[in-house]
């Protein structure tokens, strides 16, 4: 298409999730699909002409090493050595075992450091790329646990660059607060003053697209989710994975960067999802919710008398009293 002199491109993608045996939900060969899916992002920067591709982080998916195949990680070195540039990868919560950075060197992520294949950008391992009157410079921050160091985000000091971005693996969204699990949800809005000096925020972990988004401050944040679907939810069978080319201009000029979301080409969710085990978990699903419906109503009902005989009188198996009774002494011990 032609090179804009002036501007330096680079291609977004995160979450490969990269693996030999492919999630439950999945009917395809998993393996197959995602290479396809490398190609396509090698043929797409190469389309655009681009000088790197950012990688958020969770490359690979098993955090066992053991599980990984050598045969696996030789396909992903291959497919790479097509790339038109090279690619600046951080590390997520799945690249190490029990994602700690320190058990990194035991990983397969480590392999493709180390060989040239992925270039590091995380914590002091940052990239740079200069050229017609243009310097832009990366800094990653790696998962590194569910309560987030803002100071991680705070220590990032701009230098000379026109443009400085942060490759971050962690969760962020409009709204912010927190992840069901205990997870901190950084909010957008939040970020100018955590650092004024991050231009554009490129997010990994969330598998959800949440799109392009200008943010207080004159910021910009790029979290379009997972290159990949593997679970069997709304979001995952409706959402079309794709990547982001963003183009940078030099300041002088006072032109925002140019921020535009490719999709990939993927299969119809019937034929990659096993849509009939799909409707078995949520029926299972809906059964379990209507059975601790149940469970609650008759308690409050009956608040005068002991759990386990409220439970007892029901219209139950005695094998799932038991379970219940068991269950409901063990969280009360633990709020004790």
């Amino acid at each position: 298409m032609g090179r804009t002199r002036e501007m330096i491109r680079l291609l977004w993608r995160t979450d490969v999730h990269c693996r030999d045996q492919g999630p439950e939900s999945r009917k395809d060969n998993w393996a197959d699909t995602v290479m396809d899916k490398l190609a396509q992002v090698g043929d797409i920067a190469r389309e655009h002409e681009c000088d790197a591709v950012l990688d958020g982080g969770d490359f690979f998916d098993d955090k066992t090493p053991i599980r990984t195949s050598h045969r696996l990680v030789s396909r992903v070195a291959r497919i790479h050595a097509g790339y038109p540039c090279p690619v600046w990868a951080n590390v997520g919560n799945h690249d190490t075992r029990l994602a700690q950075l320190d058990n990194l060197p035991e990983n397969p992520l480590e392999t493709l450091y180390s060989t040239g294949v992925f270039t590091r950008c995380y914590d002091e391992h940052e990239c740079i790329i200069e050229k017609e009157g243009v310097k832009v410079r990366v800094v990653g921050v790696p998962y590194h646990g569910p309560r987030y160091d803002y100071e991680r985000l705070k220590r990032i000091e701009r230098g000379d660059e026109d443009w400085l971005i942060c490759n971050a693996h962690l969760l962020a969204s409009p709204q912010g607060g927190e992840m069901f699990k205990g997870e901190d949800i950084l909010k957008y809005d939040e970020l100018a003053d955590i650092n004024p000096g991050i231009d554009l925020y490129c997010f990994g972990h969330w598998h959800k697209n949440q799109g392009i988004t200008e943010v207080k401050g004159g910021k910009w944040v790029v979290n379009v989710g997972s290159l990949t679907r593997g679970a069997l939810t709304e979001d995952n069978t409706s959402r079309e994975p794709g990547v982001v080319v963003m183009g940078f201009w030099p300041r002088d000029r006072a032109l925002p960067p140019t921020l535009e979301f490719v999709k990939l080409k993927i299969k119809p969710a019937s034929e990659v999802f096993d849509m009939e085990k799909r409707t078995m978990e949520e029926t299972r699903a809906m059964t379990v919710d209507a059975f601790v419906e149940s469970i609650k109503s008759g308690l409050e009902a009956s608040s005068d008398k002991p759990f386990s005989e409220v439970i007892e009188n029901m219209d139950l198996p005695h094998r799932v009293k038991e379970r219940a009774v068991e269950y409901i002494e063990k969280a009360s011990t633990k709020v004790k």
